[in-house]
């Protein structure tokens, strides 16, 4: 590292420090994301419950009404038209990771994130395909892993938070070092996920979504399906990207052969541009 570094690393430091004493600190949060948290900490929560606080919210009960419709979650393609049926349908992961992801898409319109609107929007477009992905995996192995949308939907929130930041404070104006960057999003996702009150589950995986090289014993974990779905997305938008898929890590404990992720990637098309549609900005 060297002195030019030093300004995005005393940045990155005071961003974790905040974290850690508990304060996200982002413009215009939607208050319905606040009492959506709220209502799934109810101990009576009911899907009919959240619904209700959620229709007052009219672009997220859309949002959550054409993912349940969508082909990644309606194989009988029977039409939902009721939020609470969709809710019960997606579960209280996937609805909260949406909510949560429903207000990082009204942040992007902020109007001081006008410069950095652009970036945001593909680091959206990746979160929602490696949540896709994350989806698919722990189905296709059978993996009890209700938060699997979740971390691959919320896996870029370091990132967006860093931007985000980055911009509002003025801070773009000195380079930001990506080799840094990519070495502290993890961490920083994790901080605001917790603060956020995720599962435990999804907060480790996301948390350590870059430790690609860490040989794990036992059975395969969260974080296992992320790292995966991370490397499924990166082939996706780039197929010429040869090494993506060699065998090793998280998809040798997955069982997950080269012919397996190739199927997981042709299938992924229509789902991952039915979920675009549901999630977009």
């Amino acid at each position: 590292m060297t002195d030019a570094d030093l300004p995005t690393l005393e940045f990155l430091n005071s961003l974790a420090d905040t974290l850690a004493a508990g304060t996200v600190d982002l413009p215009a949060f939607p208050q319905a994301v606040i009492k959506v948290q709220e209502a799934f900490k109810d101990p009576d929560y009911t899907p009919q419950k959240v619904a209700r606080v959620i229709s007052t919210e009219r672009t997220l009960a859309d949002r959550l009404l054409q993912m349940a419709n969508s082909t990644a979650f309606n194989a009988t393609g029977r039409v939902i038209i009721d939020l609470g049926v969709a809710i019960n349908r997606l579960g209280a992961q996937k609805v909260y990771s949406v909510a949560l992801g429903h207000a990082v898409a009204h942040i992007r319109h902020n109007e001081s994130l006008r410069s950095i609107a652009p970036r945001l929007d593909a680091l959206w477009s990746e979160c929602v395909t490696v949540a896709h992905f994350s989806e698919a995996v722990a189905k296709r192995k059978s993996l009890p892993f209700p938060g699997a949308f979740a971390a691959g939907l919320l896996h870029g929130i370091g990132r967006f938070y860093i931007l985000v930041q980055s911009a509002s404070q003025g801070a773009s104006k000195v380079p930001l070092n990506a080799a840094l960057v990519d070495a502290w999003h993890p961490v920083i996702a994790k901080a605001v996920l917790k603060n956020w009150h995720m599962d435990e589950a999804v907060c480790e995986a996301v948390g350590a979504q870059a430790e690609v090289n860490i040989v794990r014993v036992g059975p395969p974990t969260l974080t296992d399906v992320l790292i995966a779905s991370i490397r499924l997305a990166n082939r996706m938008q780039n197929s010429h990207d040869t090494a993506t898929l060699n065998a090793g890590g998280a998809f040798v404990r997955l069982e997950l052969t080269i012919e397996a992720c190739k199927s997981l990637i042709a299938q992924a098309s229509e789902e991952t541009r039915a979920l675009q549609r549901a999630l977009r900005p």
